[in-house]
């Protein structure tokens, strides 16, 4: 639970923040840099599989809570996700911030963030629905099991273990039904409000 919570939390803070420059700021690189974030896209994770552990490996981080939490902090699509969104503000608002003499961090917090409130609650759901659901191959210990590789361990017990498989697939399954319904009609409201225009 506490790697759903804070991979999907460090997620959002750190992709919002890339997001923002690159959707708001004109710099050298700017056109490189997203399109490199839009060709990551295309590789599943099987592929970035093996070069994920070796890095992970150099880096000294296997086995650790980290090697889990990090390869989900640098998930490309939030970042594509929130980037394109930004793109969408009106430059009047921005332009008239900056006039009011707000800093850009205040500009990101105050202004963009709650202005792409569809695309972070959307980013929420789909993290929270893959980091609950994942199976890290960088982590052995028996404490650092995600729910994932626990259940699996629960039904390699067979059939004597069926009843608290069925208990532990309800609990794995509850999580990311909660969290749609509870965001589903705030990410409903929020679009139909969202259409501000220059």
């Amino acid at each position: 639970m506490s790697l759903t919570a804070l991979g999907t939390l460090l997620h959002l803070i750190f992709a919002s923040l890339a997001a923002y420059p690159l959707a708001r700021h004109q710099f050298p690189g700017r056109n490189l840099i997203f399109s490199a974030i839009v060709l990551s896209l295309m590789f599943s994770p099987a592929v970035t599989q093996i070069p994920s552990y070796i890095i992970i490996s150099d880096i000294g981080l296997l086995d650790t809570f980290w090697a889990t939490l990090l390869p989900a902090i640098q998930y490309s699509l939030g970042l594509y996700l929130i980037k394109q969104f930004m793109e969408t503000l009106p430059n009047s608002v921005i332009e008239a911030a900056r006039i009011d003499g707000a800093s850009e961090w205040r500009i990101w917090a105050s202004i963009a963030m709650p202005m792409v409130k569809p695309a972070w609650l959307t980013l929420i759901i789909l993290m929270i629905q893959s980091l609950w659901n994942t199976i890290s191959p960088y982590t052995y210990s028996e404490e650092l099991k995600t729910m994932p590789q626990a259940l699996s361990q629960i039904l390699s017990g067979g059939i004597a273990r069926t009843g608290v498989s069925a208990a532990v697939s309800l609990i794995m399954l509850s999580v990311p039904v909660i969290t749609f319904i509870c965001s589903q009609s705030r990410i409903i409201e929020t679009m139909n409000s969202s259409g501000m225009k220059d």
